[in-house]
């Protein structure tokens, strides 16, 4: 079972642990999210191409006001039988179909192109305040909110989508209601020359209203139909959210099984995992059909609604034609335009999914920006740069806590200085990899001061070494780029690290982390230190995967080659120590701190 979000509000909120937010605080945050692409270094394209946009939706209005005039012009002439007009009709026709196909082609190139910039930018966006001061590890190891990866990679290419298959964004949502109001106008022009007069009776007067029957009629059942629809689908907006998050926990679940293949297979813990999926699936099973029935209701709910908009305008216009008021054409005519002012009045009706999904996708990254911008308390202070001369690493006060708040470790002071090896020891369990997050500034959770020094390099070698994706020369080089050193230095290395079977590989793309054992990668680990030479290494187990001739080989070759620098490690084999000068034992909770006596 995941842990439960830390007590930060969006995300409890999410997590059903309070109450929802004030409308108004989201519109705020949706409003900042929608605009903050549009002030950004690229506004130039993304107002030239929502100009493009909008100009195109005129185009599409001007179409559907020309095929209206079609319609009437070719219905009153098969009325009045004019043959001699029907070919110039039939032109008209295909002219009209042209613009319709032009404007749609255009509609989707401009949308698209609008609709990759602005996800391009809101990912790097995102991805810039997700990695700043380690947010991503941060959210991780408080498990602030469940996958942020799906929330940057799915989340905003919804939110960004300009008429794709996934949806429509809330820009191009609030462009399509504006135009349709426009067009509502329009066809609304052309309803007044079928409609008739129409009076409320009311203490004995009658008082007559502007248009006619047919706008009032339409105007009433466009409010009657979005207040239906709003009602029936609010349990779609709630079920689609929980769609996102159960959908995205049976992804997680899966490629963990793909990261622990291995384990798994050697623990046999298939059934366990498989149970686990199951259960994950059981939650998207389960969700599906309240889904389904929410979206059933909706969808219903919807045909409905258009099929009775299609026969409304038929009532109140047939009769009039019987009376010859009104042509057959003009009948036909004003069933299309009742049509188009209806829909377009109706445009939430019609958009009801989109909203819906654009809503959860909101509230999601809502709460992926509130993680981000969290400001956990930082118990223990971090300062590069500010110790004195001759000292590597330094800590004054230093408390260490778990993240509930729980005592882990009471280190006090202790002065590292250049050139001296240390050694931490103490049972598991006992904060030993904590304290060298502490001493990194990778953990906030405590109290007091932890200097460094910014003379030279540092590196910090975990017990489970990042292999990036790539080759095995860009695994060594890491951080630096593979063409930085040449093939002869990196073979070298590698028959240095007793991996000399692996040198005609090294420019090979194979999933590394999962084809070396974890004592080669550790051997990766050797490479990679002799490669960068730093000044400051930190060595979380870092031979723990390693026989006892491996172990001691791993720490004669550092000590060879760079003789002065500054080593921390952490190690579990006793035998190790003797390539330490200094010793922290960690016991009952208190660091104590002595110099390693040569045997002679």
């Amino acid at each position: 079972m995941m842990p439960p979000p830390a007590n930060v509000e969006e995300t409890r909120r999410e997590a059903g642990l309070q109450p929802a937010q004030p409308a108004r605080e989201r519109w705020a945050h949706a409003w900042r999210l929608s605009t903050r692409y549009f002030v950004s270094d690229d506004w130039k394209w993304a107002w030239f191409l929502v100009a493009c946009y909008c100009v195109i939706e005129v185009g599409t209005t001007s179409v559907f006001l020309l095929s209206n005039t079609w319609q009437r012009e070719f219905y009153d002439t098969i009325e009045q039988r004019q043959g001699g007009l029907f070919l110039s009709l039939v032109v008209t026709f295909m002219m009209i179909s042209g613009l319709a196909i032009g404007t749609q082609f255009l509609h989707n190139i401009v949308g698209w192109t609008l609709s990759i910039r602005w996800r391009r930018w809101l990912n790097n966006w995102y991805l810039g305040r997700w990695f700043a001061r380690d947010r991503f590890y941060e959210i991780e190891r408080l498990r602030m909110i469940d996958n942020p990866d799906q929330r940057i990679a799915e989340d905003l290419r919804a939110f960004t989508s300009m008429g794709l298959e996934y949806g429509n964004s809330p820009l191009s949502i609030t462009i399509s209601m504006v135009f349709s109001l426009v067009r509502a106008v329009a066809f609304a022009a052309i309803l007044l020359e079928t409609s008739s007069p129409i009076a409320i009776p009311l203490f004995g007067y009658r008082i007559p209203l502007p248009g006619g029957d047919l706008i009032w009629f339409s105007i009433a059942y466009v409010v009657f139909g979005t207040v239906f629809i709003a009602w029936i689908g609010k349990p779609f907006v709630r079920r689609k959210m929980r769609e996102q998050h159960y959908e995205a926990d049976y992804r997680a679940g899966l490629l963990h099984v793909r990261r622990n293949g291995e384990q798994i297979a050697f623990s046999n813990a298939r059934a366990i995992e498989q149970d686990g999926l199951k259960n994950a699936f059981a939650n998207i099973r389960r969700n599906f059909y309240q889904l389904m029935l929410a979206n059933a209701g909706l969808s219903a709910g919807q045909d409905i609604y258009q099929r009775t908009m299609q026969v409304v305008p038929l009532f109140l216009t047939v009769p009039k034609y019987f009376a010859g008021a009104i042509t057959f054409g003009q009948v036909q005519g004003a069933r299309d335009a009742f049509t188009q002012f209806a829909s377009s009045l109706s445009f939430i009706v019609q958009s009801y999914p989109s909203i819906a999904r654009q809503v959860a996708n909101i509230n999601r990254l809502k709460a992926l920006d509130d993680a981000i911008d969290y400001e956990r308390p930082r118990g223990i202070g971090f300062t590069p740069g500010s110790t004195p001369d001759g000292v590597a690493i330094s800590t004054t006060g230093l408390m260490l806590r778990r993240p509930n708040g729980e005592p882990l470790l009471q280190v006090a002071d202790w002065t590292i200085r250049h050139g001296e090896r240390w050694v931490i020891e103490g049972p598991s369990g006992n904060g030993k990899t904590t304290l060298l997050r502490a001493i990194a500034g990778l953990w906030p959770d405590g109290a007091g001061q932890v200097a460094m020094t910014r003379a030279g390099t540092a590196m910090l070698v975990p017990q489970r070494l990042y292999l990036p994706l790539g080759t095995l020369k860009a695994a060594i080089c890491f951080p630096d780029k593979a063409e930085d050193h040449d093939d002869a230095e990196v073979a070298a290395l590698l028959k240095t690290v007793r991996l000399e079977t692996h040198v005609d590989a090294m420019h090979e793309l194979r999933m590394w982390q999962d084809e070396l054992s974890p004592g080669e990668q550790q051997r990766v680990a050797l490479a990679r230190i002799l490669l960068q030479r730093p000044t400051l290494l930190v060595l979380d187990e870092a031979t723990s995967a390693l026989d006892a001739d491996n172990a001691a080989y791993f720490y004669q070759t550092v000590l060879a080659a760079m003789p002065d620098s500054t080593i921390v490690s952490v190690v579990h084999n006793d035998k190790l120590a003797s390539y330490h000068t200094h010793r922290l034992q960690l016991h009952h909770g208190h660091a104590t701190p002595a110099r390693i006596e040569v045997e002679s």
